[in-house]
């Protein structure tokens, strides 16, 4: 896993904070704004999310994802920081499960905007270019680990 600066993690950090501590239920609601946002960007992300076998079934597997994905996030941005074996072991996780999902690595770039999309929208203003570029450099990170172990897992 590339190693990411001090500076771009407590940038991260600060803002995901931020726009965590703003609302009751984030990890649902955030979930949902950033999945919203992958499917506009990247509407054949949705089938992943079943909604080829109908609108209901899509929605329910997307609500219980947007928990998941929030949770994830947090957790992983947690325990950024100099020992990167622990958070490489849980991304090849992730990246096997996603594998075994039939997520195409092609959506992680979408995700990381979308992502970023949903920062903004809870924080109710656009990052600095210096807070943006954080973002992008460290989701980079955790999202070239987790494609790793979606092509070679």
């Amino acid at each position: 896993m590339k190693q990411v600066g001090y500076e771009q993690i407590a940038r991260v950090l600060e803002t995901w904070d931020a726009a965590r501590f703003g609302s009751a239920n984030f990890d649902k609601e955030f979930g949902i704004v950033a999945l919203e946002r992958l499917f506009e960007l990247q509407p054949r992300a949705k089938k992943v999310f079943g909604y080829d076998q109908g609108e209901e079934i899509g929605k329910s597997h997307a609500s219980v994802h947007a928990t998941a994905f929030a949770g994830l996030f947090d957790a992983v941005f947690q325990m950024l920081g100099p020992d990167l074996e622990f958070i490489q072991d849980i991304l090849r996780q992730v990246g096997r499960r996603h594998r075994s999902m039939g997520v195409s690595p092609s959506f992680f770039p979408f995700m990381g905007e979308a992502l970023i999309y949903a920062v903004e929208s809870y924080l109710g203003k656009q990052l600095s270019e210096e807070q943006r570029i954080a973002w992008e450099e460290v989701y980079d990170s955790i999202s070239n680990e987790i494609v790793k172990n979606i092509l070679h897992g």
